[in-house]
């Protein structure tokens, strides 16, 4: 006998057509039509009218920028600064190597008489131990040394404010260990 090998392929084909023949179509079609006859929960979005764009004109150009001090400010220092410029730092010397640290991160650490002058062994963040003695500069605040005692350095710093120009801040460092 001679049999086509396609028969029981056809036939699994036509068994699973055959389960779709009952697809309740007529009820799905009256579900689509109540949905499409009731109303939605939502009303329709409607999109409000935007108005139309009206450039601001700037008028407060020729005014003072207010990134700069007041008139008032100015003028009031302006004196100042000129009386205290004696206190403005030499900045047309060479900056000495303790001036690129903040006193914060400097530590004294202890105290030499070398012929006659007192001195002071000042630790740095890199671990370095160097010597000073009265007029070395140190900090980034123009900071001069001006007097060693026994435990502790004294030391007159420049600093500049807005207001009063050129001021003296005395600060001083004290021996690792002693307050």
């Amino acid at each position: 006998m001679n049999r086509w090998p396609g028969w029981g392929l056809m036939l699994i084909l036509m068994g699973l057509l055959g389960g779709c023949a009952d697809a309740r179509l007529g009820e799905l079609a009256e579900e689509l039509e109540q949905i499409r006859q009731a109303p939605g929960t939502q009303p329709p979005l409607v999109v409000p009218h935007i108005p139309e764009y009206q450039p601001l004109a700037y008028t407060h150009g020729g005014e003072r920028s207010p990134f700069l001090a007041p008139e008032a400010v100015a003028s009031q220092s302006a004196p100042v600064l000129v009386a205290n410029a004696n206190l403005a730092p030499d900045t047309s010397r060479e900056p000495q190597p303790l001036e690129r640290f903040s006193l914060q991160e400097l530590a004294l650490v202890g105290m030499l008489e070398m012929n006659n002058r007192q001195r002071a062994l000042i630790r740095t963040p890199e671990g370095d131990v160097v010597s000073v003695s009265e007029g070395n500069y140190i900090g980034p605040d123009y900071g001069r040394i001006v007097r060693i005692g026994a435990k502790r350095i004294e030391i007159d710093e420049r600093i500049f404010t807005q207001t009063e120009g050129w001021q003296v801040r005395e600060v001083a460092l004290v021996l690792d260990g002693e307050e």
